[in-house]
């Protein structure tokens, strides 16, 4: 087979995996510390800005759309306008719901769950579901996730306060659980409780795949956790930090029914959002929970077993080279973003920050010779027709910049990509192998 290198003239930093290489480009910049950045289903990144603005990013182009800001958002510290999720039904049930830090009459942290309703491309009608959770400075969590049965789960931090971790009177330190309406599910596990889980000192990162939820959470001076929330369970803040290995741990975990992490960070990182990654376009990364951080200022890659209950190994990328990360979001067909929050007030804000940021293929070594596995080939109607073979599992397309084209007609056995006369590169990959083909459209 003959190989030929092929480079592009990037200067954004390389990444090399055992198939192919990853690259970034910033998608949107001088952003105010996002916060929450989502993949909406109309293609769009739904973002959250900590100052109070909701706004929706095209991730190709990088045009903002702003859609709602918040009056009464109280931003300072580790306040201000938090977590975004959309109704799993969005957009024909147009309910969008996020949380945030206010003050109150006594000029006291609070936190408030409002729901807004998308219409005519924007958010209107704010209704208030759940008010008056007591926050401050720092620890407040606040992440959200709509689960299928339309319950919503909620981190809450111990708004500085450990012992309320274990308080069952307080909301602070816990993973809440409510209906959408901000009443009380029946199977709940404690009895007229929003709480879910207890014992956490400041969950950051919320995201549930099959039957399983993920939470990362920050821990003092050691132990920052990756932790699988379990039902009633005690996750032992602050009498536990990280794992049960000291003395005082056993006694208080074997009493109080905590679950270890699956995965902690000494000296910490300020782990914040996470995602789980299952695709075949960064195959290295597949069955893995991504975790961003903000002191370290690094994506760390957990690679989960099979059964996705622990984590088998960790790789970091990007260290150090975007200031803090905050959040991440991941497209439907594989695509990384990631979010800097270098103007939180404890980074150093570079020239365009704070950016939105996607993790992207380089190729690297092309194959001219694709020895049948697939077949490319130039219509004469002007379509790129792709024939594929059993083995094959899933086929990309790219120009030269690493755009990425959605096909026009696709079969078991036949893709066909309307594009205009070009280079284009092909990337075909099954369980594996990668492979990436250069092919002349004209």
């Amino acid at each position: 087979m003959k190989n030929i290198i092929f480079i592009l003239l990037l200067l954004s930093p390389i990444i090399r995996l055992n198939s192919q290489e990853l690259t970034t480009r910033d998608v949107a910049t001088n952003l105010d510390t996002p916060w929450e950045i989502l993949w909406g289903p109309d293609s769009y990144i739904w973002m959250t800005e900590r100052y109070g603005r909701i706004s929706k990013v095209n991730p190709e182009t990088g045009e903002l759309k702003e859609l709602y800001t918040f009056k009464d958002v109280y931003e300072d510290g580790e306040r201000g306008l938090m977590g975004l999720a959309l109704h799993p039904y969005f957009p024909d049930t147009p309910f969008v719901y996020t949380i945030y830090s206010y003050l109150g009459k006594k000029n006291e942290t609070l936190i408030k769950i409002v729901r807004l309703e998308y219409k005519n491309e924007k958010l209107q009608s704010p209704i208030t579901i759940f008010d008056s959770i007591p926050g401050a400075w720092n620890h407040d969590g606040a992440r959200l996730w709509i689960d299928k049965d339309l319950t919503l789960f909620v981190t809450m931090g111990d708004a500085a306060v450990p012992n309320r971790a274990q308080d069952m009177n307080s909301l602070n330190g816990k993973i809440l659980r409510m209906n959408l309406n901000g009443t009380i599910p029946f199977d709940n596990p404690f009895p007229n409780s929003y709480v879910w889980s207890l014992g956490h000192r400041n969950p950051q990162g919320l995201v549930k795949y099959s039957d399983i939820l993920y939470s990362s959470e920050h821990g003092a001076n050691t132990d920052d956790e990756l932790n699988i929330i379990v039902k009633g369970r005690n996750y032992g803040w602050p009498n536990v930090e990280g794992f049960c290995d000291k003395t005082t741990e056993k006694s208080f975990c074997e009493k109080n029914n905590v679950i270890e992490p699956i995965a902690a960070w000494t000296p910490t990182i300020a782990v914040a959002g996470i995602d789980y990654y299952h695709h075949n376009l960064i195959p290295e990364w597949n069955n893995s929970i991504l975790a961003v951080a903000l002191k370290a200022s690094v994506l760390v890659q957990n690679k989960l077993s099979e059964d996705r209950t622990k984590v088998i190994s960790q790789t970091k990328y990007f260290e150090y080279q975007f200031g803090r990360l905050r959040d991440l979001c991941i497209s439907p067909d594989g695509r990384v973003f990631i979010a800097t929050s270098n103007k939180d007030g404890r980074g150093t804000p570079k020239a365009q920050d704070d950016r939105i940021i996607e993790i992207k293929l380089k190729f690297s070594t092309i194959h001219e010779n694709n020895q049948k596995k697939i077949e490319i080939k130039s219509e004469p109607s002007g379509f790129l027709k792709i024939s594929l073979s059993k083995e094959n599992s899933q086929v990309y397309v790219f120009d030269i910049l690493g755009n990425k084209f959605i096909p026009v007609y696709q079969s078991d056995y036949t893709i066909l990509f309307q594009l205009p006369k070009g280079i284009y590169f092909i990337q075909e990959q099954n369980e594996s192998n990668s492979n990436v083909y250069k092919h002349i459209h004209f």
